[in-house]
């Protein structure tokens, strides 16, 4: 593991952000560090601690993980565990959206199989596994938090994700209100952002003009920053949300409103 911090401290929190290379797991780090937690940032490849402020990256660490990856998987929270003691707040944030060779999400009548499973593989499987390896931590301590980072895709009509991606993104939600339901007489809280457009690579996958039209839509009139989806998850990391369990934040300038 990939670490400014030789000799963490017990008092922190422990959070793993997964998918925290770049975009709203980037921010979501810094937005935690900020606030006093201890942060292992999480990819595919080995997040770059140099985008984390200088004052805050002493209690940042980086490490490589594909969460499709049963046996990495373990093995990260095994090592979290072995040097912080265990992880009390997972951001489940990692999350893929397969494209056509036009930069298009395939239709119902265009998608195949592999490409359906490997998005549930990540998008969904890979948060059921995560979260059974920390839960029995989390409730032996008494505490812990899990943010799980669903889609406005899940949450109503989407305009440009398909089929496969608006499945995972809605599983994502029963999923965690059967974690909430289940864990939280154990003060594990269990909830979910849906970002709408937000400024990411994967939003940026559909093109400028897609964007453009997609931002005329919505009532605040521009795409969201990945910094206003990570205000979101961490007040859900926080000691103040112990009661909010089971919520879907949605943060999408308006365009679905429940």
């Amino acid at each position: 593991m990939d670490t400014a911090a030789n000799t963490p401290t017990t008092s922190a929190r422990i959070a793993l952000v997964t998918g925290a290379a770049q975009g709203i797991g980037i921010a979501s780090a810094i937005e935690l560090l900020k606030n006093g937690r201890k942060v292992v940032l999480s990819d595919l490849k080995l997040p770059d601690l140099s985008q984390i402020p200088t004052a805050l990256r002493a209690n940042a660490s980086a490490v490589e993980l594909d969460v499709a990856d049963e046996a990495q998987c373990r093995e990260v929270i095994a090592q979290i565990t072995r040097e912080f003691g265990g992880v009390d707040i997972l951001v489940n944030n990692a999350g893929i959206s397969l494209k056509n060779a036009s930069g298009q999400s395939n239709g119902i009548l265009e998608i195949d199989m592999p490409e359906v499973q490997r998005m549930i593989d990540v998008n969904v499987l890979a948060i059921v596994r995560l979260c059974q390896l920390v839960l029995p931590g989390m409730k032996a301590r008494g505490w812990g938090r899990i943010v799980n980072v669903s889609s406005l895709a899940g949450r109503s009509k989407s305009v440009v994700a398909g089929p496969a991606y608006m499945l995972t993104k809605s599983a994502v939600l029963g999923l965690s209100r059967s974690i909430a339901s289940e864990m939280g007489q154990f003060g594990i809280t269990t909830n979910c952002v849906a970002p709408g457009r937000i400024l990411t690579q994967m939003a940026m996958q559909a093109g400028e003009e897609v964007n453009r039209q997609y931002a005329a839509q919505i009532p605040v009139k521009r795409i969201g920053e990945p910094h206003e989806v990570a205000a979101a998850i961490c007040y859900l990391a926080s000691e103040a949300a112990g009661f909010t369990n089971g919520a879907v934040l949605d943060v999408n300038g308006g365009f679905f409103m429940s």
